[in-house]
């Protein structure tokens, strides 16, 4: 029995170094933690704000998803909207704060890790065309 345990640990390694290029991409690493920030402080919406809070977390799923496809792909469509969903983020959080789900403290921590990311996207389009 230890030694189906071993091949299961073996295997999932194997599986984790194979993607393991995907978790050194500091833009992706900075769009996890905007990512785990964002969810982890949005818990208490009420109900009734059910639809906005699913959209914020969505969003930032969405935004990490195009950092990978961009980064797999190098297509400029899929850079481009990683910019959209960063500005479709920042309008769903702006609509938290206008209905007084957050407070203007965490809105402008939400608002700075976006501005980051913002910048690390912009600077590595900038990069890719010097390449």
């Amino acid at each position: 029995m230890e030694e189906i345990s071993e091949k299961k640990k073996q295997k999932l390694y194997k599986l984790k170094e194979k993607y393991k290029v995907h978790e050194n991409l500091i833009i992706a690493r900075q769009a996890r933690k905007t990512l785990r920030f964002i969810e982890k402080n949005t818990t208490n919406f009420p109900n009734k704000y059910l639809i906005l809070k699913n959209k914020i977390i969505e969003t930032c799923y969405n935004i990490l998803e195009w950092i990978y496809r961009a980064n797999v792909f190098q297509n400029k469509e899929d850079k481009k909207e990683i910019i959209v969903q960063i500005q479709m983020l920042n309008f769903y959080l702006e609509e938290a704060l206008r209905k007084e789900l957050l407070s203007n403290k965490k809105f402008l921590n939400y608002t700075n890790h976006l501005l980051e990311l913002d910048k690390m996207v912009r600077s590595w389009f900038t990069y890719e065309k010097i390449k």
